[in-house]
């Protein structure tokens, strides 16, 4: 089956969402691609087009009020839409700004880096600081349903036992510690893998795989760990979440080659309930106030404003740094950075768009293959994670092997890896450093100003010096030689000044922002266990804003976690 055909039913599937074509048109154009049969593409037909026929009917004729109004179908929001829908008489409005996510590029895991930079991502830099070299670094997040569950890559890491228990602690409630979080994460999964009771789910709304059929250059890249006396664990989830050192197969959320990102999982099947409205292109500019309460939103839906309203609650699930900026739009904020852009404070919460934090991904450690090679799944199936210093709470750095020469920009530059080279790549997953999001202007239409002061504590370079040891030495074992012509970055151990350069200058990120509406039992927290907007009413934030600290993994799965505990608070 080839690719192309792949993507022709994609673009099918869309069309028939979007009610670009109609049923008999999907299925005889479907079965001209030859890749399903007739048995399986009515049944397909027949899915999407409820859910199609449904939302239009929906969207026909919106109501003036709805129960819940969920801003974002993200990660947290589609878990939390999932849930709440169960209850047919909770009427849902969800509004996401971006598009459906049915295009190619979001399908296939394989080129999911090409949705960055497009339409799917806000687009959104921070700004240049010494810190990095004055580089500007992007900061991708998704404009799209799914989030970033459909544009970023698809590792399912759940969260350290560590992180969670830190949760608790921060917010002065058990229910956000790792021991709920388990019993969350496993009736969520659907897990393919070895069994395991105690760690791991089957059933559940979320298909989770080891990485299939992995390159040999993967499975020596754990045997060099073995030989460099690394921790190798069967799987990534399980026991290293509370050991909190690990090597292995990425878990992944690819089913027969395809993307299954938490739209699929929880909001699709949902979607074709009369409980439940999804309006697309529907960009939130503030949320309305009267008095202390959130009673509705703004939002622009085809160059129009419109105000909807909220009989119950109103939850922000927008992301990283949509969530602090439609805050700040709505007079919620610091007075002093709302005063600066000319907006009224109705509510003082001084903490809005502070302790923003991110993952480093190294972009620098690039080793030459003798020949080229087909990349598998998401171009990356190995990681691990590892604590530099064995009294640390959490593992402080993490390493990824990436099946293509992935370099920052200046690292790319100077040592010009040639097009068969892999990167073996450093990362910071516990930082110190900390940045901020302010706005721009009172324009919704205008992006924030995203200051994430990147190894600004010296403590990151610190762990991101040994993390690029680590890599290093992993690739350049006995058990990596038949895939190392020449080591292309940085070629020989870097000391002293030169290394503070080379971390510097390699350094890009994640795509993981978080911290910037942080949860805590403390009156400057911006909310509160229950995840309430302190001193604002029915209104909520359930994203990676929340955390108080970044979980130490990718932040897909501690989101859907978030998303879960939302729909527990609402629902008890």
């Amino acid at each position: 089956m080839t690719d192309y055909r792949y993507m022709q039913l994609e673009k099918l599937e869309r069309s028939l969402v979007a009610g670009r074509i109609s049923r008999r048109g999907f299925i005889q154009a479907a079965l001209a691609t030859g890749i399903v049969a007739a048995a399986g593409v009515e049944a397909l037909a027949d899915e999407l087009d409820a859910i199609r026929a449904n939302q239009d009917k929906r969207r026909a004729s919106l109501a003036r009020s709805y129960d819940y109004i969920v801003v974002g179908a993200g990660s947290a929001g589609c878990a939390l839409v999932g849930a709440l829908a169960q209850n047919a008489a909770a009427r849902i409005l969800v509004l996401e700004a971006g598009d459906w996510d049915t295009a190619p590029s979001i399908q296939d895991p394989r080129v999911w880096f090409t949705n960055l930079g497009t339409e799917r991502d806000w687009g959104d830099v921070s700004i240049a600081s010494p810190s990095v070299n004055n580089r500007a670094i992007p900061e991708h997040t998704g404009r799209v349903v799914g989030g970033g569950s459909s544009i970023n890559a698809t590792i399912w890491a759940r969260p350290f036992k560590a992180d969670l228990d830190h949760w608790a602690s921060e917010a002065g409630d058990p229910m956000w510690g790792y021991s709920h979080g388990l019993d969350i994460f496993k009736s969520v999964e659907n897990w393919q893998g070895a069994p395991n009771p105690k760690y791991r789910g089957t059933g559940g709304a979320v298909w989770v795989q080891p990485a299939h059929d992995p390159l040999p250059l993967a499975l020596q890249a754990l045997e060099g760990c073995r030989e460099t006396g690394l921790p190798v664990v069967d799987d990534l989830n399980g026991e290293r979440e509370e050991t909190g050192n690990g090597f292995g197969l990425m878990n992944q959320i690819i089913k027969d080659g395809k993307r299954q990102n938490m739209a699929k999982a929880f909001l699709y099947p949902v979607l074709d309930q009369d409980n439940v409205t999804l309006l697309v292109g529907a960009h939130v500019q503030r949320i309305i106030l009267e008095g202390d309460r959130a009673v509705g939103v703004e939002y622009i839906k085809d160059g129009t404003p419109v105000t909807i309203m909220a009989e119950r609650e109103i939850i922000l699930s927008s992301g990283g740094f949509n969530t602090p900026q439609i805050l700040m739009l709505s007079g919620i904020g610091d007075e002093a950075d709302l005063k600066a852009v000319g907006i009224k404070t109705l509510v003082s919460s001084p903490e809005v768009g502070k302790n923003v934090q991110d993952h480093i991904l190294h972009g620098g450690c690039l080793f030459e293959a003798p020949s080229a090679f087909e990349y598998r799944n998401s171009a990356a199936n190995v990681s691990g994670y590892y604590k530099t210093d064995s009294a640390l709470e959490l593992p402080d750095v993490s390493v990824v092997q990436i099946e293509i020469p992935y370099a920052s920009d200046v690292i790319g530059k100077e040592y010009a890896p040639p097009p068969t080279s892999w990167a073996l790549c450093a990362g910071l997953v516990a930082p110190k450093s900390r940045g901020t999001v302010k706005l721009k202007s009172a324009n919704a239409s205008d992006r924030p100003i995203v200051d994430m002061q990147f190894l600004s504590h010296p403590d990151d370079v610190k762990s991101l010096a040994s993390s690029i040891e680590i890599a290093r030495s992993i690739a350049n074992s006995k058990a990596m030689k038949d895939f190392v012509v020449r080591e292309v970055a940085p070629g020989r151990k870097l000391e002293g000044q030169e290394l503070e350069t080379f971390i510097r200058n390699g350094a890009t990120t994640y795509f993981h922002s978080s911290g910037a509406c942080r949860m805590g039992k403390d009156n400057q927290a911006v909310v509160d266990a229950k995840l309430r907007v302190n001193g604002v009413r029915n209104l909520r934030i359930a994203d990676s804003t929340i955390m108080p600290r970044i979980v130490s993994v990718p932040t897909m799965p501690a989101c859907v976690f978030i998303g879960r505990r939302m729909a527990e608070i609402l629902e008890a």
